[in-house]
């Protein structure tokens, strides 16, 4: 199910204890599980506001807008993931849509090969992300953009094969941007195979395309076609923002917001999309934001406030985030079992349909099976049998930790 949350302020300047102190509540009244903060290659958000997150069972995304267009020090930003993974941070996000001309230096925008020339800023740090313990994520691109949005994507995981970085592939995170862009929440639905005639750059009368809500469905079909199956969608921000297009005033506003609240509720958002962080939260008076946020520098709050909240009062309640253990890393010494398959559980017990898909794997394989994450650390090998909705990645991730080698089976109906 996916999840809602929110886009935190537009700087990186309101980390400090009082800050956490005050947004906590608001946070949980609005039903927040997610929350992004802009964060700094030069230095982490501090860790207490971040642990207080993580109590609150509310998943922090770090997203560090750097130019693509100037090499990123690969010793410091290891240090930095390094340091989030070890507070139980699972994504950061580094760049900022570098299909846009505004990412980029000028003179590094003008030469040929963009696709590449980004590839060869991110590998390394996909790499360092991967090391430290952290999911690679694929940044959000502008939907349109200065080099259309769909034509980059498709173009960077084709290099990626070119590259022979398959593997890679199979892990990365794709962020994304939900913007509504003034237009109706339901504007782009279905994609590509409901709108044959979308063109980059040039969208017939009558015809929609990516540049809505639905983005999701769009990049669905780019990824899946080129993987064989979807991989995880992260909203970094989204939504409408008030006084664009048709969201003119607080009430057209909230109104897309309820449209959204309510795909939400009503399950109707695809499995791989993980959250939807709604614009935006906060932001200082002197921001050019500072319209736009659902809580104003003077107290006054905007109508969608009230429309989340009564969301998160009707909403039922979701299962715990997986905990992740903040202070110390598991031994990867002494493992007695040589291999174990892990199955999911759920709030409502064990699922027979898994059971009963996992009876051919254990005849053939002979594993130690159970649903128990705290006996699968104890194997050198362990597969995961369920996607990533079922037995999350933060589960894989401490298991990697852990010195098991892990793979994963999403079985099929």
């Amino acid at each position: 199910m996916t999840d809602l949350g929110f886009h935190y302020f537009p700087d990186d300047t309101h980390y400090r204890a009082t800050d956490l102190q005050a947004w906590l509540p608001e946070l949980k009244a609005l039903g927040a599980r997610w929350l992004t903060l802009i964060g700094s290659p030069r230095r982490a958000v501090p860790e207490p506001f971040l642990i207080g997150l993580k109590q609150a069972e509310i998943e922090p995304v770090i997203h560090i807008p750097a130019t693509p267009g100037r090499n990123t020090d690969a010793a410091q930003a290891m240090a930095l993931f390094e340091t989030y993974a070890r507070w139980g941070v699972r994504y950061v996000v580094v760049f900022s849509e570098p299909n846009a001309r505004a990412s980029w230096p000028q003179a590094e925008w003008a030469k040929s090969g963009l696709v590449d020339r980004f590839l060869n800023r991110a590998l390394p740090v996909w790499e360092a992300q991967l090391n430290a313990g952290l999911e690679p994520v694929f940044p959000a691109l502008r939907a349109g953009g200065d080099y259309w949005d769909t034509a980059f994507l498709e173009a960077a995981l084709a290099g990626l094969y070119r590259r022979g970085r398959g593997d890679l592939l199979k892990r990365l995170t794709f962020a994304v941007n939900l913007w509504t862009f003034g237009r109706p929440v339901s504007w782009g639905a279905g994609g590509l195979k409901a709108w044959p005639n979308a063109r980059p750059y040039a969208t017939p009368p009558g015809t929609q395309d990516q540049r809505g809500f639905h983005l999701f469905d769009w990049y669905n079909e780019i990824i899946t076609a080129r993987l064989g199956e979807p991989r995880p969608l992260l909203c970094l921000a989204g939504g409408p923002r008030l006084g664009e297009g048709e969201t003119t005033d607080e009430v057209k506003h909230a109104a897309a917001v309820q449209e959204i609240l309510t795909l939400l509720a009503e399950d109707k958002l695809p499995a791989n999309l993980l959250n939807v962080n709604l614009w935006l939260l906060a932001a200082p008076e002197a921001s050019p934001f500072a319209r736009e946020a659902w809580y104003q520098a003077d107290g006054k709050m905007l109508a969608a406030v009230e429309t989340a909240r009564r969301f998160a009062g009707r909403r039922p309640k979701l299962c715990p985030l997986p905990k992740l253990n903040l202070l110390k890393k598991e031994s990867s010494t002494q493992k007695p079992l040589t291999h174990y398959l892990l199955l999911p559980t759920f709030e409502w017990g064990v699922s027979e349909w898994h059971w009963r898909a996992a009876l051919d794997y254990v005849k053939a394989h002979r594993p130690a099976c159970g649903f128990s994450v705290e006996e699968a650390l104890q194997a050198r090998r362990v597969t995961l049998f369920g996607n990533e909705q079922s037995l999350s990645v933060e589960i894989e991730n401490r298991l990697r930790r852990s010195g098991c080698e892990v793979e994963r089976i999403i079985p099929t109906a």
